[in-house]
């Protein structure tokens, strides 16, 4: 069994019964950057706008806004559905001083869900190893 040599981690979650405006870009955009900061993570530099933001329009998700900031070490990316007052959360990180973690929570604290749900949580800690077939 091999061991990255870097510290990684990563977190999925799903935000329900979000209170906020979950189609207003600025506030989404605002918590992301606060999130970044929050995190210890710093906004790549790109040739594109970073964070990219997308607006959806009414959709089966009744509308709402996708958010993917590119960071130095992976990525976070918000996906946010009006129509069922949720936001999906999935941030990756490589290195010991990142906290992806640490973004939830400012996610959590802007947006007031009434509940949670993990999809994925990894740390080196909690690494398991599956066989590769050949």
């Amino acid at each position: 069994m091999s061991t990255r040599p870097y510290a990684y981690r990563h977190v999925i979650a799903t935000l329900h019964g979000c209170r906020n405006d979950l189609t207003d870009e600025k506030l989404l955009v605002n918590a992301t950057l606060r999130a970044i900061r929050n995190a210890n993570m710093h906004l790549a530099k790109t040739r594109m706008e970073n964070p990219l933001v997308y607006r959806v329009g009414d959709d089966i998700m009744g509308g709402g806004v996708s958010i993917n900031a590119l960071i130095t070490t992976s990525h976070l990316t918000l996906h946010t559905s009006s129509l069922h007052k949720t936001t999906e959360f999935d941030c990756a990180t490589c290195g010991c001083n990142s906290d992806p973690w640490a973004a939830l929570d400012t996610f959590k604290r802007t947006l007031r869900p009434t509940h949670v749900t993990m999809q994925y949580e990894h740390d080196e800690l909690q690494t398991v190893s599956l066989p590769v077939k050949a």
